[in-house]
């Protein structure tokens, strides 16, 4: 076994180039138009990155201007809230002072109504308020994502 193993070597090392036995049967050069074919499709394939790459970048930035306007966003809209809650604690306050001053039951009562009419109108502006905040901040916050993900595929197509 040993024997056939090394004469299997040295005919396999004795041997000459392929393309020196069969002449005409192996060509050492690709044909034209396959190498044409190669670099065409090499360039489109180099196209096709560079506008994926360009989609890319113009996405990530589209993101991040995105994030940053609804951090500001969330931003503005805790300082309303807190806002609200500041107002809202006032005049329950200015509540509880009318009711220890009054001097009769009417008059607390009067002042109970009075303080519950204002609250549900201050209620209603609030949320008109928090509505108009609210719209703007996903208008704001949805623009960049709408003009950097158009813009992108535009510029590819």
């Amino acid at each position: 076994m040993n024997e056939t193993a090394s004469q299997t070597r040295t005919s396999k090392a004795g041997r000459a180039p392929v393309a020196e036995e069969h002449p005409g049967t192996l060509r050492p050069e690709m044909p034209t138009s396959v190498v044409d074919l190669f670099e065409k499709s090499v360039a489109r394939a180099k196209d096709a990155h560079e506008k994926m790459a360009s989609i890319v970048e113009h996405s990530a930035q589209a993101f991040d201007e995105a994030f940053s306007c609804a951090n500001r966003g969330a931003t503005e809209y805790r300082t309303k809230l807190m806002d609200i809650a500041r107002t809202n604690a006032n005049a329950a306050f200015d509540l509880a002072r009318e009711v220890i001053e009054a001097k009769s039951i009417s008059e607390m009562l009067e002042s109970t109504l009075a303080h519950q009419r204002r609250q549900l109108e201050l209620a209603a502006a609030q949320m008109k308020d928090l509505t108009a905040l609210t719209q703007k901040v996903v208008s704001e916050t949805t623009e960049p994502l709408r003009n950097g993900m158009t813009e992108p595929f535009k510029l590819a197509s």
